[in-house]
């Protein structure tokens, strides 16, 4: 019993010195929060960094962080990942269903033959070309052709 006597005591004094502590009315509470509000920010202490020792590698603060995104080198090794494709290329196998369709073909000397593909099989292709006299027909073997391009 005579313990919570003390408790209740030291709850009693305790709700007293906080009562005295705030404001008693509401003009004392305003005027509190006024003079806060208005009052100078406080600079709070901040305690100095530790000086560097010796046994800190610096060479690791020098060298800044700049976060890019930079694309691969390029070697020549990298087509068989993702072969850029023309939409209009074709495959050597495709002129046999293309006959009538107009057609240009880029060969090993670099010459570009625009014409229209009248035969094909597993080994050549035969375009027909406009030429200023009529029409001209070339037969293109398999491994003179670079490039095809259906147009």
């Amino acid at each position: 019993m005579r313990m919570q006597r003390k408790h209740v005591l030291a709850a009693l004094l305790g709700g007293v010195l906080a009562l005295d502590v705030f404001a008693q009315t509401l003009d004392e509470d305003e005027a509190r929060i006024e003079e806060l509000m208005n009052a100078p920010p406080t600079v709070r202490s901040v305690a100095p960094a530790p000086a560097a020792s010796a046994t800190v590698d610096e060479s690791i603060n020098e060298t800044p962080i700049a976060a890019a995104v930079v694309a691969p080198a390029q070697s020549a090794d990298d087509e068989w990942l993702a072969p850029k494709r023309n939409e209009n290329a074709m495959e050597f196998a495709d002129l046999a269903h293309s006959i009538g369709a107009r057609v240009s073909i880029v060969t090993t000397n670099e010459r570009e033959h625009h014409g229209v593909v009248t035969s094909a099989d597993a080994k050549q292709v035969t375009i027909e070309v406009r030429r200023k006299g009529g029409n001209a027909s070339y037969v293109l073997k398999k491994e003179q052709i670079l490039k095809i391009e259906s147009r």
